[in-house]
């Protein structure tokens, strides 16, 4: 789960980073995508995959069983640990994401919130462990939504 951890920080860090689509900014994109996975590569000792930028999609191996957010994702990766995606959501998507989750079988264990500021449930089906997390970006409705997918028991 550290890992997993970490390879969602890196991966959010980056999705906040704004490295825009265009000129300097893709070439900004490019060396923060190719630290990030070195990064993720080193802290967990396995093969990072990431798709960065506006319209990024989930990774190949992403899990059938675990819903595809249902969100413009601006940042996903598949580790060896397990599955990111991040996207700028506004703070009902994690509401909506949870409730996809449970129509898929996922039950809650766990929900975190701090007021308005901040939300993270974790569900899981037996199989796989979501953690969903939403932090409002200061001054909006709007904010970073987070999804990670490790194996269920797992040491990730």
């Amino acid at each position: 789960m550290r890992q997993a951890a970490i390879s969602a920080a890196i991966l959010g860090s980056v999705a906040l980073s704004g490295c825009s689509g265009d000129g300097f900014g893709d070439a900004v994109g490019e060396l923060a995508q190719d630290a990030a996975e070195q990064a993720i590569n080193e802290a967990t000792g396995g093969e990072a995959s990431i798709n960065l930028g506006d319209g990024a999609s989930l990774p190949a191996s992403w899990p059938e069983g675990v819903p595809a957010p249902e969100f413009e994702l601006q940042a996903a990766a598949a580790t060896g640990s397990g599955w990111t995606a991040a996207a700028t959501a506004p703070s009902l998507s994690v509401d909506d994401y949870v409730a996809q989750l449970e129509d898929a079988g996922f039950t809650t264990g766990s929900d975190v919130s701090v007021q308005d500021a901040a939300r993270s449930e974790n569900l899981t089906d037996g199989n796989y462990s979501v953690t969903a997390s939403w932090a409002k970006e200061p001054g909006g409705d709007s904010g970073l939504l987070t999804v990670v997918v490790t194996e269920a028991g797992g040491t990730q």
